[in-house]
């Protein structure tokens, strides 16, 4: 180990001893010609505060050596008999005592009072800068310029490098900016992802760059880690103070960070709220617009296709099924705006699932006639208080498609039973099935499954579905068969029967 002091040390040091020396010497010349004229010990004042002068502009050691070497010209100069060692009274020794305890005491307490008041000016100066930091990463708007002030105040503060390492929404630990080594890769990251997951400071020698000390601060925000913070930091600037001194640098850092995503938050919020909102106008302006003069189309296809049999009147009837489908699709349009937009009326009253199972079979008669149809419906169903046609359109576009989505012929079965403290009603079909990654999103608007052939429909039923099923205080789940096909299930909540009214009083009723 190297114990060399190096030359910026050694110099103050001998540049004070000389001054302390020079001092007392000076001092000794001038107060010769008040020799006989002023009481020898009136002269240990002015040699202790010598003692204060040296030690309020050099270190300990220049300030202990001038109260020593004052001791010594007080003794020889102006105690008799002078310009000697030796003393004539023994009283003096103790003055000499007193003098040389007292300068001693004044050069250490001197000395520390000069080293906390650098040190005061050196923590404002550090707080100082931190404080502009703070200031300058409350008005970023991007991790870049995160990682640029951090550069900037690096530099500066102890002429080190500074690199951001930002764990994004995605959770995904990844450096913003340039990296700082070339080599290494692997280890570094390494060490980050460490100190991201345990949460301590490290600290170690930078093997990329030797002479600079590698230091490693996890981002703590008040809602949780953001990421890491890398100061490369030159070994004459390093101490083992320094990772607490930059203690707040990271708490500014790691609140900056989190200021920053829950803006990126807020405005993605705002983007998708407005977007929502100019969805649901434009559906609702071109549903009424296009509503009326499908009905008009409607009425013209019913009045041609009562002509006689004939080319007229099959090009009638294709007329007639074409507008109620384009019908169709503008009812659900209009109806997912009215459901955006004010939400779900419901009209409850006490109804029997076996009944809405027989209107929804048939209402779509014709839609499912290519299809076996199988019931599977429990006997001892209870009445359930529910909204009959909102229920009713829930069956309808679950049923409608399973007969879309699988090929004809094929069975499509609908369940009810009880579970527990609900009823499910699920249909099942042996069709293509529903994504196996993400079958929630068959349930936002606009999304649509895949099939076999060509589909029409605008992937609104599944998300109208949820709205009505979750108003009634049910849930509506999508899972593939393991047999194959898909089964769309919804629950709805059982509720204290009605009480049945006496025989005699339902006879006379």
């Amino acid at each position: 180990m190297n114990t060399a002091c190096p030359a910026s040390l050694i110099r103050p040091a001998l540049r004070g001893y000389l001054v302390a020396t020079a001092g007392v010497a000076l001092l000794t010349a001038l107060s010769h010609p008040l020799v006989g004229q002023v009481e020898p010990t009136n002269m240990v004042m002015l040699y202790l505060l010598l003692v204060v002068a040296v030690a309020l502009r050099y270190p300990h050691g220049p300030a202990a050596w001038s109260a020593i070497a004052g001791v010594l010209a007080f003794d020889y100069f102006h105690v008799p008999p002078r310009l000697s060692f030796e003393v004539g009274d023994v009283q003096y020794l103790l003055t000499f005592a007193v003098m040389l305890i007292v300068g001693l005491l004044l050069a250490q307490l001197t000395t520390r009072l000069r080293l906390h008041a650098v040190a005061a000016r050196a923590g404002e100066l550090a707080a100082q800068r931190q404080y502009e930091l703070a200031r300058a990463l409350s008005g970023t708007i991007a991790p870049e310029q995160v990682c640029a002030l951090l550069a900037a105040f690096a530099a500066e503060r102890f002429g080190g490098r500074a690199e951001l390492w930002w764990q994004s929404s995605s959770h995904a630990l990844g450096r913003i900016g340039p990296p700082h080594t070339a080599g290494n890769e692997a280890l570094y990251r390494a060490l980050v992802e460490t100190v991201m997951r345990e949460g301590r400071a490290h600290d170690q020698e930078d093997l990329a760059s030797p002479g600079e000390h590698l230091l490693m601060l996890p981002l703590d925000a008040p809602m949780r880690r953001r990421g890491v913070l890398v100061l490369c930091v030159p070994e004459a600037q390093w101490s083992p103070e320094l990772p607490l001194a930059l203690g707040n640098v990271a708490l500014v850092t790691a609140i900056a960070l989190e200021r920053l995503h829950y803006v990126s938050v807020a405005q993605q919020a705002t983007v998708e709220m407005e977007r929502e909102r100019l969805r649901s106008t434009l559906l609702s302006a071109l549903s009424h617009d296009i509503r009326t003069p499908l009905t008009v189309m409607v009425g013209q296809a019913e009045a041609l296709a009562e002509a006689p049999a004939g080319r007229v009147r099959e090009q009638a009837q294709a007329l007639r099924e074409q507008a109620l489908r384009m019908s169709e699709l503008v009812n659900k349009l209009l109806d997912m705006a009215r459901l955006q937009a004010s939400g779900v009326s419901l009209r409850r009253d006490w109804q029997s699932v076996e009944e809405i199972v027989g209107a929804a079979l048939a209402h779509l008669g014709e839609a499912l006639a290519a299809h076996r149809i199988t019931l599977a419906l429990a006997p001892d169903l209870p009445l359930l208080e529910f909204d009959a046609v909102l229920i009713e359109r829930v069956l309808c576009n679950l049923l409608e498609n399973a007969a879309k989505f699988s090929p004809a012929g094929r069975e499509i079965r609908i369940e009810a039973l009880g579970r527990g403290e609900v009823i499910e009603i699920a249909v099942a079909d042996e069709g293509v099935g529903v994504p196996a990654e993400h079958p929630e999103r068959l349930f936002e608007a606009f999304v649509r499954g895949e099939a076999q052939g060509a589909v029409t429909g605008l992937g609104l039923g599944l998300s109208i579905c949820r709205i009505i099923v979750e108003a009634h205080g049910g849930s509506l789940q999508a899972e593939n068969r393991a047999q194959g096909g898909a089964r769309f299930s919804f629950t709805l909540p059982c509720s204290a029967q009605p009480p049945m009214l006496p025989e005699s009083e339902s006879a006379h009723v």
